[in-house]
């Protein structure tokens, strides 16, 4: 395992969190962040940052620069996808009032691998309608859009069959409060989603028509302590869960392994340990096979793990 801060801390933007990372169609890698003097603060921005590899194996990180700074009102959330045919999306958030129940949801592209933008574009004007995790180009050739509802703490996902030019919404009614789904398609064309919970549990979803209806939610054996989670499958069929391993703290970070699609966790490994706030990962298998983990690390920087399956066995 190797591990680097992306950025020193930046002294007039303190507070960063909630990361995201997408490999661009040369390898190298963007990650995006919001940034501010406190969460949901009216200078909150988003900012990106470059990574190449380098001759000796290294990751070389570009200075973050800010992307995203709407004036007197505070961005975040943001998500980062490439599709297959090598535009980047940027969705994200723009808070109209003080909290995040006043979000609204945004994407803007690139056609250049990150180097310029277009004008953000509004996607839906119900406010609360929010992203966290990455959205998934299906065996259908559908798109899959993970959202929640931060008013009524409840999945939402999007579908595009039309590469992003329009959606449905399909929401998944449910007693628990659950936010955030993480999701991948499994080798038989079921989608698979865990979920942020304030119940002290992972809970679990399952859909087989493409994420248009979804099994009740129910809970797993990991806990939960209400943050965020992220999931992966491998090119093997492996499938790579990030979470806090704690049912009230936002640490440990671990990583937890399950060799094949059954769900069954039986390798748990730690990112970070101690106290302070480790969380909200991001996952992404690269092409190359290698397992990157960027997340939250104390509040005050985003940090870049790059793990192997040897790693995650313990080996």
């Amino acid at each position: 395992m190797v591990k680097q801060d992306i950025f020193e801390p930046i002294p007039s933007y303190p507070m960063a969190h909630a990361s995201t990372l997408t490999e661009l169609p040369n390898g190298d890698l963007i990650c995006a962040f919001y940034a501010g003097t406190y969460e949901t603060a009216l200078d909150q921005a988003i900012f990106v940052a470059h990574a190449q590899k380098s001759a000796d194996g290294r990751w070389i990180w570009s200075e973050p620069k800010k992307l995203i700074d709407t004036p007197q009102k505070a961005d975040g959330n943001p998500v980062l996808f490439t599709s297959p045919d090598g535009v980047v999306w940027l969705f994200f958030v723009t808070l109209q009032g003080t909290g995040w129940t006043s979000s609204l949801l945004f994407a803007a592209k690139s056609l250049d691998e990150g180097k310029t933008w277009s004008e953000p574009q509004l996607l839906s004007a119900v406010q609360g309608t929010m992203p966290r995790t990455k959205p998934l180009v299906l065996q259908d050739g559908a798109w899959l859009l993970p959202l929640y509802d931060e008013l009524r703490w409840r999945p939402i996902f999007w579908r595009s069959e039309d590469k992003g030019k329009t959606w449905r919404e399909f929401a998944v009614q449910t007693r628990f409060r659950l936010i955030q789904p993480a999701v991948v398609e499994l080798s038989d064309g079921k989608l698979l989603a865990y979920c942020r919970s304030s119940a002290g549990r992972i809970f679990r979803l399952v859909s087989e028509d493409g994420g248009q209806r979804w099994t009740q939610p129910e809970p797993i054996n990991l806990p939960n302590p209400n943050s965020a989670i992220d999931l992966a499958r491998l090119p093997d069929s492996g499938l790579v869960l990030a979470f806090n391993d704690s049912v009230d703290k936002r640490t440990p970070l671990s990583v937890a392994f399950s060799p094949d699609e059954s769900e069954q966790w039986v390798f748990i490994r730690d990112l970070e340990v101690g106290e302070g706030e480790f969380s909200y990962p991001c996952l992404l298998v690269a092409s190359d096979g290698s397992i990157h983990c960027v997340y939250t690390y104390r509040r005050k920087t985003i940090r870049h793990a790059v793990v192997d399956k040897e790693w995650l066995r313990g080996r």
